[in-house]
C-alpha cells in the first residue's frame, strides 16, 4: 500500500482546489496548473501577474482576473496548511509520477520539513553574494528553503539573491518552471526572476559535468544542495512492462511483451551506466547508482571551503558498493556529518522503515585539519524535525575498526565507545587463512526455483526451510498451517517444542550438484530478514542434514575447520546478546554476508575452556528444543542461554554496566513478563545473565530472578510466545 505523506495530507484541500480548476482544461491541464499557481505566487510575492506573463512569454489560458480570483482560494488553503507558501507551491507544481516512472527516474520528492531542515544545516554558509546550486532541483523546494533562510523577510536582499546567487538544473523544463514559481512567492521583482532564470539549465547534469558552471562560478559554488535520484542505473523487465502501460505483479509469469524494444532500452541504459562510470570513479564497484555519481558531481561543484547539504539513502554509510564514495567523501571533506532519518514520519511515498541521511560537509581546503565524523539521528514531527546530540567518531579510529569506512549507527558517545571496545577485543574472521573463514551459500531460491517445489512429500523429498522457521538456537520455531503465498499462515512452536512441518518439499534430483552435496551435512543457518527494532535481530540455528534451505536462510560452513564444534560455537556467538547488539548497529531490514564479516567475533576458539562450554551449551539447547515445551524445560534453556551470554560478555571484556547499555536497545525483551513491584518493566533476562556473572552483584541478580519467577516471569521468552505460558506452572517449574 502506497504511503500517504504528511505533506500530502496537509495540502489535500489545496490539491482538491487546484485539481477542480484544471479539470476543464482538456489537453492543457499542466499549463492551467502552472498558471493558477503563478497567480497564487503573485499574491504571495506581490508582483504584477501581467508583467510576469510578458516577461516569460506566457499566454494565459483564461482571463487574468479569473486566474487571480481562483488563486485567492488556493492562497487561503495554503495558509491554512501551515506550510511556508513557497514550499507548498513547490510541492503543488510537481509532475505526477506513477510507480514505474518514479522507479525509473529515482525521483522521491523532498518533504517541506526536510527542505527546511537541510536549509538550516547550511545556514552558516549563506552570506550575501554566496552562490548556491541544486543541479537536480526538481520543483525547487530546496532552493526555496535556502532562500528563505538566507534572506528572511528582507525583500531587497531577496531580489539581489535571486538575481545573482541561485543556480539550478534539471532534465525537465516543467520542473524548472515549478522552481521558478516557488521562488516567485518570495519577491515582487519580476526582473530579478528573469535574471535568475537565465542562470538555469535544462540538462542531464551528470553528463554536462562542470564545464557550463565554471563560466558562472570559476572557483566553484559556495553552497551545493540536492536530493538527487536514488535508483540504480538499470532497467528490469518488470519496470519496462509497467512503463509501457501494462499491468503486472511481481512473481507473475512474463506474458507477451515487446522483447526487442526491451532489449534496446536495456542496452541504452547499460551504455549510459558505462559512460557515467568512466566520468565518475566512485561508480566502479557493483551496480551503478544515480546518487553515487551525483554525490561525486556535487562535491566537484563545491568550491574549496564550500558547504554541501544532501539527502541520500542510508546505503551510503553501510553498503559494500559505496566504499569508494565514502573514501572520496572522507578525503575531500574537512568536516563531515551524517544524520540518520527514518520514514516513519512519512516524508516520502515509500516504506516507513526506509532509512536515509542528511549529509553535511565542508569541502577540504588544501591540507586543512580534518575534524572527526559526526553522527546523529533525526525524528520527524508533524511540522518539523528533532535531532539527537551529535556523536563524534574519530576518523583514524573508524579506519582502524572499519577499514571499509562503514559507520555504525550509534546514538551516543557511550555506544560508540562500547562498539569500539568490542571491535578492538574481537577477531576478524574474513581472512582466507583463518579457521573461522566462512563459506556462505543460498541453497535454493524461493522465486527462481519455485517450479520444483512440491506441496507434499513425495519419495525422498527434502523439507524446505523458510526464514520464519529459524529462531535463536531453534530449527522449527514455526510450523506451516495452511494457505498459500502471502496468505499462508504459520503456527508458533513454543521453546522446547520445535518441529519441522514445512510448506514445501524438494526432490533431491532437482538440486544442483553443489546444493545436493551441501544438504547432506550439518551447517549453521541464519534468517537474513530481520530489523534493528525487532525483539532480537540475529537468529541462527544448526541446520541438520536432510533438509534444504530457501534463500532467506543462508547457510554457513567453515572449510578450514570442518569439525562440528566450530559450527556450534558460531551459533552460540551469533545468538548472544552482545553480538546481536553489534549487528543492530550495521543493519536495517536484512543481514547479508558483508554485514556479518564486518563485525568481529569474540576471541574464543572451540578448544578453549569458554569455547568448550559454549559448544556444549549450543548442543544441549538444540536437544532441549525438541524435548517438550514445558516451563521446566524453558528454565533449563534460559539458564543455559544466560550462561552463554555471560561467557561472550567476558570474552569481549565487558561488564554488567555495558550490558545495561545494550539492553536499552532491546526494549521488547521481557515486555510480556510481569515486572517486580514498583518497576515499570520486567528485567528478568538481564538479571539472569547477571546471576551467571562473577561479580559480587551476581547474588543480588539471582535474588531478583527468584522474585520475578515467583510472579510467573520467564526469561528469554519471545513475546509472541509468552501467552502460551501459565504463571502457576512457571512458579512450580522454578521450584517456588
Amino acid at each position: 500500500m502506497k504511503v500517504v505523506t504528511r505533506e500530502a495530507q496537509l495540502l489535500k484541500s489545496t490539491t482538491i482546489v487546484v485539481d477542480d480548476f484544471v479539470r476543464s482544461y482538456k489537453g492543457k491541464q499542466q499549463e492551467a496548473r502552472f498558471q493558477l499557481l503563478e497567480a497564487a505566487a503573485s499574491r504571495f510575492g506581490g508582483f504584477d501577474l501581467a508583467l510576469y506573463h510578458r516577461a516569460f512569454k506566457i499566454k494565459p489560458v483564461v482571463g487574468r482576473d479569473v486566474l487571480l480570483a481562483a488563486a485567492r482560494n488556493v492562497v487561503a488553503n495554503i495558509e491554512a496548511s501551515g506550510i511556508p507558501p513557497a514550499l507548498a507551491v513547490s510541492a503543488l507544481t510537481r509532475e505526477a509520477l506513477d510507480d514505474a516512472a518514479q522507479r525509473q527516474s529515482g525521483a522521491y520528492h523532498t518533504d517541506f520539513r526536510l527542505a527546511q531542515h537541510l536549509a538550516s544545516s547550511v545556514a552558516p554558509a549563506l552570506k550575501p553574494g554566496s552562490k548556491v546550486i541544486d543541479p537536480a532541483c526538481g520543483a525547487g523546494i530546496l532552493l526555496a528553503a535556502v532562500t528563505i533562510v538566507a534572506c528572511g523577510a528582507d525583500r531587497r536582499l531577496t531580489s539581489e539573491w535571486l538575481s545573482n546567487c541561485v543556480f539550478a538544473a534539471d532534465l525537465s523544463l516543467n520542473a524548472l518552471r515549478g522552481t521558478q514559481i516557488a521562488l516567485a512567492c518570495l519577491t515582487d521583482d519580476v526582473t530579478a526572476l528573469k535574471k535568475m532564470r537565465a542562470n538555469w539549465r535544462v540538462q542531464d547534469s551528470l553528463l554536462a559535468g562542470l564545464a557550463e558552471w565554471t563560466k558562472v562560478a570559476q572557483k566553484g559554488f559556495d553552497v551545493v544542495v540536492a536530493n538527487p535520484p536514488w535508483e540504480k542505473i538499470k532497467i528490469t523487465r518488470h519496470e519496462f512492462i509497467r512503463a509501457e502501460g501494462m499491468h503486472r505483479h511481481y512473481g507473475a509469469i512474463y506474458d507477451s511483451f515487446d522483447a526487442q524494444k526491451y532489449e534496446s532500452r536495456k542496452a541504452e541504459v547499460e551504455s549510459y551506466g558505462v559512460e557515467l562510470a568512466l566520468r565518475y570513479p566512485t561508480l566502479r564497484s557493483g551496480e551503478p547508482d544515480f546518487y553515487v555519481a551525483f554525490t561525486e558531481l556535487l562535491f566537484n561543484l563545491a568550491k574549496r571551503g564550500g558547504s554541501i547539504g544532501l539527502l541520500l539513502p542510508a546505503g551510503l554509510i553501510r553498503s559494500q558498493n559505496t566504499q569508494f564514495l565514502r573514501e572520496h567523501l572522507f578525503d575531500q571533506s574537512s568536516a563531515l556529518s551524517f544524520q540518520i532519518l527514518e520514514n516513519r514520519a512519512r516524508f516520502f511515498e515509500i516504506d516507513t522503515r526506509f532509512k536515509f541521511l542528511l549529509v553535511q560537509a565542508r569541502k577540504r581546503v588544501g591540507e586543512a585539519r580534518q575534524k572527526p565524523i559526526e553522527l546523529s539521528h533525526g525524528y520527524g514531527t508533524p511540522m518539523g524535525l528533532e535531532s539527537t546530540p551529535r556523536v563524534r567518531v574519530g576518523r583514524s579510529a573508524l579506519s582502524r575498526l572499519r577499514p571499509d569506512l562503514t559507520i555504525p549507527e550509534v546514538k551516543s558517545e557511550a555506544e560508540w565507545h562500547l562498539f569500539s571496545r568490542m571491535m578492538e577485543h574481537g577477531i576478524e574472521w574474513s581472512r582466507t587463512s583463518s579457521p573461522w573463514h566462512p563459506n556462505f551459500m543460498r541453497e535454493v531460491d524461493m522465486t527462481r526455483d519455485r517450479k520444483v517445489f512440491l506441496d507434499r512429500k513425495q519419495g525422498r523429498g527434502l523439507p524446505l526451510v523458510e526464514g520464519r522457521m529459524v529462531h535463536q538456537h531453534r530449527f522449527g520455531a514455526k510450523s506451516y498451517a495452511g494457505g498459500t503465498g502471502r496468505s499462508a499462515w504459520w503456527s508458533v512452536n513454543v521453546p522446547g517444542a520445535s518441529c519441522v512441518q514445512p510448506q514445501f518439499w524438494v526432490n533431491p534430483r532437482d538440486l544442483t550438484s553443489r546444493t545436493a552435496h551441501r544438504v547432506k551435512i550439518p551447517r549453521a543457518g541464519f534468517c537474513d530478514i530481520t530489523g534493528q527494532t525487532n525483539e532480537r535481530s540475529c537468529l541462527a540455528a544448526m541446520i541438520p542434514a536432510g533438509v534444504v534451505c530457501g534463500n532467506k536462510v543462508p547457510t554457513i560452513i567453515f572449510p578450514n575447520d570442518p569439525a562440528e564444534e566450530r559450527l556450534w560455537l558460531w551459533i552460540a556467538l551469533a545468538n548472544s546478546l552482545p553480538f546481536d547488539w553489534m549487528m543492530r548497529r550495521v543493519i536495517t531490514t536484512t543481514i547479508n554476508y558483508f554485514h556479518l564479516l564486518s563485525l568481529r567475533l569474540p576471541p574464543i576458539e572451540p578448544d578453549s575452556l569458554p569455547g568448550r562450554q559454549l559448544v556444549a551449551i549450543a548442543r544441549e539447547l538444540d536437544v532441549l528444543d525438541r524435548s517438550g515445551g514445558s516451563p521446566k524445560v524453558h528454565w533449563q534453556i534460559a539458564e543455559l542461554r544466560a550462561k552463554a551470554d555471560q561467557l561472550v560478555l567476558n570474552a569481549y571484556g565487558l561488564t554488567m554496566a555495558d550490558l545495561d547499555l545494550m539492553m536499552e536497545d532491546f526494549p521488547l525483551i521481557d515486555r510480556a513478563q510481569p515486572s517486580l513491584k514498583g518497576e515499570g518493566k520486567s528485567t528478568i533476562t538481564r538479571d539472569l545473565i547477571g546471576a551467571h556473572g562473577r561479580s559480587k552483584a551476581s547474588s543480588a541478580s539471582r535474588a531478583r530472578v527468584n522474585s520475578a519467577a515467583s510472579l510467573g516471569a520467564l526469561p528469554y521468552m519471545p513475546s509472541q510466545m509468552a501467552s502460551a505460558s501459565d504463571s502457576q506452572t512457571v512458579r512450580e517449574a522454578h521450584g517456588q
